[in-house]
Parts: structure tokens; sequence; C-alpha cells
């Protein structure tokens, strides 16, 4: 008896349910046309009438079609995030004087330094203290041939030196290649952007 009453109860509950969400469907899918404002639509202007665009009747619009509308978008937001033209200049030139410090820098340091001489050498203190003549650190630390035994480890440092400097000659050439770009973004963001 008791088994009966909770079964007839729990399917009064599932009817209850079912009738509510059957009569939201119902008024929430009810076919209402909607309105739409005609208004707001005209036709296209004629060649002769005031276009929207705000071009005159005598120009036409000088846009060129392109190619690859992804890195189109990329320069435009890269040009944007890097603040302009000048700070786009700044940073390559920084870029490329800081490589090219580091391929003369290593390349003095690995080549030109004796560092053997340099830490055998007695100068300052150490000459007056032995009693030794004071030396001339150039002399003693530099090198005047550095090619002159040429060993494997020198080969490599040549080496080294070679591959970054054709690493930072293609850097020097990709500078006026991505300039190019950039004019061309830069024009396009004064042009279009700025004007709107």
């Amino acid at each position: 008896m008791f088994s009966r009453q909770i079964s007839a109860n729990s399917l009064n509950i599932f009817k209850w349910k079912w009738q509510s969400t059957s009569s939201l469907k119902t008024g929430l899918l009810k076919d209402v046309p909607q309105e739409i404002e005609l208004s707001d639509y005209h036709k296209l202007p004629s060649p002769h009438s005031e276009s929207p665009s705000g071009l005159l009747d005598c120009e036409t619009s000088n846009v060129e079609p392109i190619d690859d509308l992804d890195l189109f978008i990329e320069r435009i937001y890269t040009y944007y995030c890097e603040k302009g033209l000048w700070c786009i200049i700044f940073k390559w030139i920084f870029e490329l004087l800081s490589l090219l410090f580091i391929i003369c820098f290593s390349g003095f340091f690995l080549l030109f330094v004796d560092w053997n001489g340099l830490r055998n050498a007695k100068c300052g203190m150490d000459a007056v203290e032995s009693g030794i003549k004071p030396c001339d650190l150039s002399e003693e630390a530099l090198h005047k041939h550095p090619f002159t035994p040429f060993t494997l480890s020198k080969a490599i440092i040549v080496g080294y030196l070679g591959i970054f400097s054709i690493y930072w000659i293609f850097c020097f050439l990709r500078f006026f290649t991505q300039l190019k770009e950039t004019l061309k973004i830069r024009q396009f963001f004064y042009n279009r952007y700025v004007l709107i």
C-alpha cells in the first residue's frame, strides 16, 4: 500500500514537471513574426551621386588587393604595438648594433687577448714588490699576430665569427626588406586608420 502511494506521487511529480515544461516550450516557440524596419535600407548610390564612402564624383578608391590578409593584419598589429615607425627602426638598429658588438667583442677576446700572458704578467704592485721592471700590459696581454700558430681552436673561433658575421649581414639586408613593408603599413595606417 505504501509503495503504491509513493509510485503514484512520483508519477504526479513527473506529470507536473512535464506539463510545466511543455507549456513553457509552447510559449517560447510561438511563431511570432519579427518586425523589420525597412526605413534603414536604401538603394545603392548611383555613380553620379554622393557615395557613402566619402568619395567625390571624379575620385576612385586606390585600394590595392592584399595577397595574405593574415600577414597584413599581423603587420598592422605589430606596427601598432611597437608604437610606430621610428620606434621600430630604432629597435632594429639597436639589435644590429648589439649583434655587431657581440661579434667584435668575442672576436677580440678570443683571438687577440693572450690569456696565458695575462695570467703570468707581473704588473702594478706585483712588479714593485718583486723588484721587476714594471711591464707594459698591452705588450704582455695582446697578441701581435693572432693567427700565427693557427690551431684547431682558432679555426673553430674563426668559423664561429664567420657564421655570426654572415648572420649579421643577413639581418642587415632583412632590415631593408622589413623597412619597405613597414613603410607600406605606415602609409596604410595613416591613410585609412587615422582618417576614420
